[in-house]
């Protein structure tokens, strides 16, 4: 049976062929500390990169998904928009009332509401002291109202996007007939058409983010 090498035996020199029996070194323990300090240090940053870039990419996610939600259930809106009109007295009144910051019209009912027949929907900008909203409203049409008069009473409200800067709106045509078209700011139910596009301006308050421009088609004949 083999001894084991005493205290004097591993201070004394050896040569290669024993050193594995005296253990490692102080500076080898050292150098393999350094190395593993190394080695945890750079998969720590690694792990931390990898999880920013998660947090990332699920941020980025739910933008896009927000964006083409709000974007496609407007534009489903606009395109069943009913170009609606009264007369009174020679006078014709469309059911499409808008400037920078608020617009209103009618369609349909939406989908999830579960209701028939037509809303009469307020997209607008609301403000306080923080941030800006970009809000959509409705409430069911009464056809014996006449014209197209504003009325807040009983409607309904859903939040589209919220932390804005601003929300800039225009409406592209001629509120009179046969004129040129071009871009304009106010549209009021006293024009004689209504606009072919609206285009809708989203500027968020954080400057890395950016919202795509929207531009929403609607029909254009009347319907009296």
């Amino acid at each position: 049976m083999k001894d084991h090498p005493t205290a004097a035996e591993c201070v004394a020199p050896v040569d290669a062929n024993s050193r594995h029996q005296c253990g490692f070194t102080l500076l080898e323990i050292m150098v393999a500390m350094v190395v593993l300090t190394m080695i945890v240090a750079t998969s720590f940053g690694a792990l931390r990169l990898g999880e920013r870039s998660w947090e990332a990419g699920l941020k980025h996610t739910a933008k896009t998904e927000t964006l083409r939600s709000v974007s496609g259930a407007l534009q489903r809106l606009f395109n069943q928009t009913l170009p609606i009109s009264w007369r009174n007295n020679a006078k014709t009144t469309i059911a499409f009332d808008a400037n920078h910051e608020q617009l209103r019209f009618i369609a349909p009912a939406p989908l999830h509401h579960g209701a028939t027949g037509l809303f009469e929907y307020t997209l607008a900008v609301e403000s306080d002291a923080v941030n800006k909203r970009l809000m959509l409203y409705y409430r069911l049409h009464n056809p014996d109202s006449p014209g197209f008069a504003a009325n807040d009473a009983d409607r309904q409200e859903i939040m589209l996007i919220d932390k804005l800067d601003a929300v800039n709106l225009r409406y592209y045509g001629s509120p009179i007939a046969k004129k040129d078209p071009q871009w304009h700011l106010l549209w009021t139910n006293k024009a004689e058409t209504f606009p072919q596009l609206v285009h809708i301006q989203i500027v968020p308050l954080s400057q890395r983010e950016a919202w795509p421009d929207l531009f929403l088609t609607l029909h254009t004949g009347l319907i009296e």
